[in-house]
C-alpha cells in the first residue's frame, strides 16, 4: 500500500509517454473515445445518455475535424494508445479521455498537466473546461474551480456538465 499521489506513480514508474497526436491515430482516438464512455461513464449515466455521447466519434471525418480545432496530446504505452486531451485556443480543455484498460495508471493526471502546460505557452490567464461528473474530482484536484452547472443536448439526450476555471498564475521577475 502507497500514498503516493498518482501523478507521482507515474513520474516513478511511467508505463507509457505522452506526445503529439497523428492524423492517423484517428481513428484509435475514436474508438478510444467510445470505449472510456461505455466502460467509464457507465455507473454516471444512463444507457441512452452513454450512446448518445458516444455517436460523436461515429463519423470519423467529423471527429477528425473536431480534433483538429485544437491541439491533441496522446498517452501511448506498448499496446497502442491509452488517453487523450485537446485543447483549444485561448485555453480551453474541450477533451479528456482515459482507455479503460488504463484506469488508475496517472494517464489522465499526466495528459491533464500536458494541458496545462500547453495552455501557459498559448498565454492564456486562464484554462476553462465542461466537466463530466466523472472528470470533475480530477480538475478540482488540480485547482480547477466550479463556475456553475449547464445543461447540454447531445444527439437527443440530455447532459449535465460542470464549467470549470482555473487561473493561470505567472510570476513576475
Amino acid at each position: 500500500m502507497s500514498d503516493t499521489p498518482e501523478s507521482d506513480k507515474a513520474e516513478e514508474n511511467p508505463d507509457f509517454e505522452t506526445c503529439d497526436f497523428r492524423p492517423e491515430d484517428v481513428a484509435e482516438i475514436a474508438q478510444l473515445f467510445r470505449d472510456a464512455i461505455s466502460v467509464t461513464a457507465a455507473n454516471a449515466y444512463s444507457p441512452q445518455q452513454l450512446a448518445a455521447w458516444a455517436k460523436s466519434a461515429d463519423d470519423e471525418s467529423a471527429f477528425s475535424l473536431a480534433l483538429n480545432e485544437g491541439w491533441v496530446r496522446i498517452a501511448v504505452d506498448d499496446d497502442g494508445i491509452i488517453g487523450f486531451a485537446q485543447i483549444n485556443m485561448p485555453g480551453h480543455i474541450a477533451m479528456l479521455y482515459t482507455a479503460p484498460r488504463a484506469a488508475r495508471r496517472g494517464v489522465a493526471t499526466q495528459l491533464l498537466d500536458d494541458m496545462l502546460v500547453l495552455g501557459e505557452a498559448m498565454g492564456a490567464q486562464a484554462i476553462t473546461t465542461e466537466a463530466s461528473s466523472i472528470a470533475r474530482p480530477l480538475f478540482a484536484h488540480f485547482g480547477f474551480v466550479d463556475q456553475g452547472e449547464e445543461v447540454v443536448e447531445r444527439h437527443g439526450e440530455r447532459f449535465t456538465r460542470y464549467r470549470m476555471q482555473r487561473s493561470m498564475k505567472r510570476a513576475r521577475k
